[in-house]
């Protein structure tokens, strides 16, 4: 058996990057850096910067068009026809040097993560509709752009790192990519059989979640829960409803004081950025008055949140069992209900009836 050069590519990466954390994390600044090679700056890039990566992949890929005909046939087949290993090792050697040199001269600025979101993404969402260099080169790039302006919105909208949410909206594509593909671009025959088994597969996984959120529930009800919190927040069925009247109280003071709080420092610091970017700049003085504030109702929201998470944690020790208990026993129930449709239908029997079934429908319509 040969091992494939894909492997030894994703085996390579994978030692290197844990190498290059092993080795950064001994570095003051550890954390940081390992984010900024995962993530990248790519908001900091300059004109300078600009110009060099342009020309950079304007050579790499004037160089891939004048070779495009051995590169895509070495991509193809193992070994091509008419071709010795020796000349196929150079094309190799050729493609995975212009890709190296792409990679290791984009990391520093976007990312690990959004450079081989570039790479592959696109390609593969192209490859998803078609086999025609052209057509998937066409997707490509027009995935490529939609896909970056869609992250960069995001980013800036919901302010969230560019990088993280640029990669979240290559995911993005290439999921509707798929449901494009599996329920439209399909007859109907085939859509209903893949709707089916989408609806399956969503369902399993929710199923899958409740029970692994309700078995977390029962064995540590003291630590977060987020499945159960946006529950709760979804349906305005807290844990306050296990506590006495008393620690209600409590409860609900605490979240309107936190919330106070909170907005208090929200207005502190826009007070802030306006002046810095707006009005006169601030003294010294008020700078200093401003963070001593933010940091007192930052200590006060801190505190008040203490006393939610104490209180919480003791009615989830309740909750579990009105709760997790008869959500873990519904989930698994209907887990094993999937389970056993969907070897039913995977078993002879199953097929057998599908096959008549579909006979008889097509005897009806011809009659």
């Amino acid at each position: 058996h040969v091992v494939s050069q894909e492997a030894f590519v994703g085996i390579l990466y994978v030692v290197a990057t844990a190498v290059t954390i092993l080795v950064v994390d001994r570095s003051p600044q550890g954390a940081e850096h390992v984010k900024k090679i995962l993530l990248g700056s790519i908001l900091t890039v300059g004109p300078a910067e600009l110009a060099k990566f342009a020309a950079l992949y304007a050579v790499i890929g004037t160089l891939c068009w004048f070779a495009r005909r051995p590169l895509l046939a070495v991509s193809g087949e193992t070994r091509p026809a008419g071709r010795s290993m020796v000349t196929v090792s150079i094309w190799d050697f050729l493609f995975f040097l212009t890709f190296g040199v792409v990679v290791t001269s984009s990391v520093t600025t976007a990312g690990v993560l959004l450079v081989f979101s570039f790479l592959i993404v696109p390609a593969v969402i192209g490859f998803i509709f078609s086999r025609s260099v052209r057509v998937v080169l066409a997707i490509a790039w027009g995935v490529g752009i939609a896909a970056s302006a869609a992250g960069l919105a995001g980013s800036y909208i919901l302010d969230l790192p560019t990088g993280a949410a640029m990669v979240t909206a290559f995911a993005l594509f290439l999921v509707l990519a798929g449901i494009a593909k599996a329920l439209v671009l399909v007859d109907a025959g085939r859509r209903r059989t893949h709707l089916l088994h989408a609806v399956r597969t969503v369902l399993a996984l929710a199923l899958a979640l409740a029970f692994a959120s309700s078995l977390w529930l029962i064995i540590n009800p003291a630590s977060d829960q987020p499945l159960a919190a946006t529950f709760e927040s979804a349906t305005g069925f807290g844990p306050e409803r296990f506590l006495s009247a008393s620690e209600r109280d409590i409860y609900e003071s605490a979240g309107r004081d936190s919330v106070r709080f909170q907005n208090e420092v929200d207005r502190l610091n826009a007070k802030e950025r306006a002046a810095r970017y707006q009005g006169e700049p601030l003294s010294d003085e008020e700078i200093r008055r401003i963070a001593s504030y933010q940091q007192s109702f930052n200590e006060m929201t801190r505190g008040e949140r203490f006393v939610q998470d104490v209180l919480r944690a003791k009615a989830r020790a309740l909750e579990r069992w009105f709760v997790g208990l008869p959500a873990a026993i519904i989930s698994f129930v209907g887990l094993g209900l999937l389970l056993r449709a969907f070897w039913r239908h995977r078993s002879p029997g199953g097929n057998i009836e599908e096959l008549a079934r579909t006979r008889n429908s097509v005897v009806m319509t011809s009659e």
